[in-house]
């Protein structure tokens, strides 16, 4: 079964899918500088017509709205701002209603920032007067909060600030008020209060705040925890227009940042394609139409975080670009900003023509911060780079012991992997520079199901218009399948029937497939496979895979040992293969050594060409796994090994990767290693970054993973969760990707991917095409469990 689609214009619609499309040329016209200042004027004074004349005053609704004027003011030197919003003051009194509750609190953000432009105490006045007669009260008065809460209230965080709106409506008053002033009163409050509405509301796990207690046990009619888009972004803009005024020496004020990043990094992950948030901001098919209030906050955050040097740039700057386009796409051409969700307290759907005020105030914040960025010059870097992500499959994972799982061949790559239901696809890509004709296919290998990323086909070349696809299922399976899929000049790719070969009568049955052509064998093709007690058999064919010899066993861990040995095979495609294998299962063994075998004319040798056993002789006797050559002992210092890849060098020489484990039984201090076989010198191992945490609690030793470049000696690609020559904790323990290049003073790492939302996984460096790099990005839970894309770029 095959299903077309158009890989170059296919978005996910799963946040950790999620890759951007290039860049456009209406992005280009977004990103200037006189397009922002234009745009955030025309929102403006829309924004004030809607009045029709008759502006609200001291309400947290218009307050949101005039706080971004004065810095609007301060960026564009646009006198008309700082006039509109020292009217709009003037006509409020510079007053406030009741100042224990925060909504009424908000008018003051404008009040103070007026007062920090133009002077004049009258501008802050009644504010301090009523404000300062609270700071260090513990118990309100029976209806001083809410008329109708007629019993004393405690004077904390929880009570007081109860819904997450709040922490945008008081606390940069109080910050301000405390810099104003240089009352520490206001910051005693403001850490007491803040922190305890935190402690109430906040979601670590999610890193996300419930809108308020009526939603921590509540379900989106799929299943999942309530947050609302809008709410989060009060938090998360509240915090941005907070941290400025936070004195430097202030104890707390790492902590505000801590919450500032986590909490970036939480909604960053929920960005769609279209580059904005929804109103349901963890379940955006609830409600999937667009939601602008929300998502301007989160732009005005973010891109504020990055200008103050709160974020990683490289990690956000990607995301606030695309948000800012899409906020772009709801301004009309009178200046209505639409899909704002109108007032309200959770998720609900919004229309083109919704409008508020506190949303284009959000969306002139973000404005502002955006002629900051400079994003034309950002947009300009971006696009720059060599490495440039694409979406290859939507849905899928891989292991990484089933070669070759992506292979280049008549100008199209073909990609293998599981699916998150169970089912085995291929998916062919082709070159921008050199369309193919079938390249924008998926198709369904399996006749069967199985949730288990250990099933995805290993892919071989027969010739110019034949590809052989071999895949089983994760030790529930006596035999392997086989299909065939036929390549057509200007039509469809076709696929065979699927055949089942061999049937190993085995405990543990069989897993993973390695397929291997021998040319100078005539042809002959070669599956490695793990079989009986789970140690590697394999089967030939001399027909194009159409029947397979009797399986035999390669190698055969001692029986009494309870282990099994793991192995990475490579193959020059001519007449040798090369085994890099284990003596055991990393979390099994507490002794795992690394060794090495080669076969070639019929001999299976030692790397020094010790002839161990021919083709004839292995049948009665496999090789017992010490009799291999030892490249790395566990006894060593570096701990046990876990191989990960294997190729050759310029001198045709094995190449080995794998991972070590110095820090002993727990998954953590991993290291990446690069073993090099040359005879004068033997096996030369080194030790060449910090590979980072375990992926998942279960293995305890799976990270991220370690490819190695088939065309370039000098250069691999990591996968990992730390700096790779440090051992310092990546942003959020987020996986990322590392090219790694290695000169006469060592390796050098260049970090290749910064994205927020998902880790970056399992790289492969394709052969037979200069830097064609292929990855998993997403949720990987384990091997059971995932939520990953497959992701490509050519060049890096």
């Amino acid at each position: 079964m095959q299903h077309a689609f158009l890989l170059l214009f296919v978005l996910a619609l799963a946040p950790s899918r999620l890759i951007s499309a290039p860049f456009s040329q209406l992005d280009a016209y977004a990103y200037r500088t006189e397009s922002i200042e234009t745009v955030m004027k025309k929102v403006a004074r829309h924004q004030l017509e809607l009045y029709g004349g008759a502006v609200p005053t001291k309400d947290w609704l218009v307050g949101t709205f005039f706080s971004s004027f004065v810095a609007a003011y301060q960026e564009t030197g646009d006198e008309w701002y700082i006039d509109q919003a020292r009217e709009w003051g003037e006509c409020s009194q510079w007053d406030i209603r009741n100042p224990v509750d925060a909504d009424d609190v908000c008018p003051g953000q404008t009040y103070l920032d007026l007062y920090f432009v133009l002077g004049g105490e009258e501008k802050i006045e009644s504010l301090n007067s009523k404000l300062s007669s609270y700071l260090g009260v513990k118990q309100l008065e029976p209806g001083a909060f809410r008329e109708w809460i007629q019993e004393p209230i405690d004077f904390v965080g929880r009570e007081l600030w109860h819904w997450c709106d709040a922490l945008y409506m008081a606390p940069p008053v109080y910050a301000r008020m405390g810099k104003a002033t240089g009352d520490e009163r206001y910051f005693q409050d403001l850490h007491r209060l803040y922190w305890d509405a935190v402690d109430f509301l906040y979601d670590p796990e999610e890193q996300l705040f419930f809108r308020d207690a009526a939603y921590f046990d509540q379900s989106t009619p799929n299943g999942k925890k309530v947050f609302w888009g809008r709410g989060n972004g009060w938090v998360l803009g509240g915090l941005a227009r907070m941290l400025e005024f936070i004195p430097i020496d202030d104890p707390e004020r790492e902590r505000y940042l801590r919450l500032f990043v986590d909490l970036a990094f939480g909604v960053a992950k929920h960005q769609q394609p279209d580059g904005l948030w929804r109103s349901s901001l963890n379940d955006p098919a609830w409600h999937p139409e667009k939601e602008t209030s929300g998502s301007a906050f989160y732009v005005y955050a973010m891109t504020k975080g990055i200008n103050e040097g709160w974020l990683p740039r490289a990690y956000f700057e990607p995301v606030v670009l695309r948000g800012w386009s899409g906020l772009l796409g709801c301004v009309s051409p009178e200046g209505r900003l639409g899909y704002v969700q109108l007032v309200a307290g959770s998720p609900y759907a919004t229309r083109a023509q919704d409008n508020r005020d506190y949303a284009a105030g959000a969306f002139i914040l973000a404005g502002v911060e955006m002629l900051k960025l400079q994003p034309s010059r950002a947009m300009a870097a971006l696009t720059a780079q060599r490495f440039q992500p694409r979406l290859v499959a939507e849905d899928g994972a891989w292991t990484w012991f089933n070669d070759e799982r992506v292979i280049f061949h008549e100008d199209a790559f073909y990609a293998s992997y599981r699916k998150s239901d169970g089912r085995t696809a291929v998916t062919s890509y082709g070159l921008e520079s050199k369309p193919s004709c079938y390249a924008r296919y998926e198709y369904e290998l399996g006749s069967w199901t199985e949730k288990d990323n250990y099933n995805n086909a290993s892919l071989l070349a027969l010739g110019p218009d034949r590809i052989l696809a071999g895949y089983t299922k994760h030790g529930t399976s006596s035999s392997f399948n086989t299909r065939l899929l036929s390549l057509q000049r200007w039509k469809e790719a076709t696929l065979s029937g699927e055949a089942k070969a061999l049937d190993i009568e085995a405990r543990h049955e069989s897993t993973y497939q390695n397929l291997m052509r021998l040319e100078g064998e005539g042809g002959r093709i070669y599956n490695f496979i793990q079989g009986e007690s789970l140690n590697p058999y394999f089967a030939c064919s001399d027909d194009n895979g159409q029947t397979w010899s009797e399986p035999v066993m390669l190698l055969k861990a001692d029986e009494d040992s309870g282990q099994r040995p793991y192995v990475r095979y490579a193959s020059n495609g001519a007449g040798r293969i090369d085994f890099f294998y284990t003596d055991g299962h990393l979390r099994r063994s507490p002794r795992n050594s690394i060794y090495h075998l080669y076969y070639e004319e019929g001999r299976f040798c030692t790397s020094t060409g010790v002839v161990l056993r021919t083709l004839e002789t292995i049948r009665d006797k496999p090789i017992d796994l010490e009799e291999g050559t030892l490249v790395f002992d566990c006894g060593t210092p570096h701990g046990r090994g876990w191989v990960w890849d294997l190729e050759y060098d310029s001198a045709g020489q094995p190449w080995g990767a794998f991972i070590s484990v110095p820090s002993g039984q727990v998954g953590t201090g991993l290291r990446y290693c690069d073993a090099r076989f040359a005879l004068e010198k033997g096996w030369q191992v080194e030790e060449i970054a910090y590979a980072g945490s375990n992926l998942y609690p279960a293995e305890e030793h799976c990270t991220g993973g370690i490819t190695l470049d088939p065309q370039n000696e000098n250069q691999v690609v990591i996968s990992t969760n730390v700096s790779p020559d440090s051992g310092k904790a990546l942003p959020q323990g987020i996986y990322q990707l590392f090219k790694g290049t290695r000169d006469s003073e060592g390796w050098k790492w260049e970090q290749l991917t910064h994205d927020p939302r998902c880790d970056q996984l399992r790289p492969v460096i394709v052969r037979g095409y200069p830097e064609a790099l292929f990855w998993l990005a997403g949720d990987y839970r384990s091997y059971r469990d995932f939520d990953c894309s497959i992701q490509a770029t050519i060049g890096y």
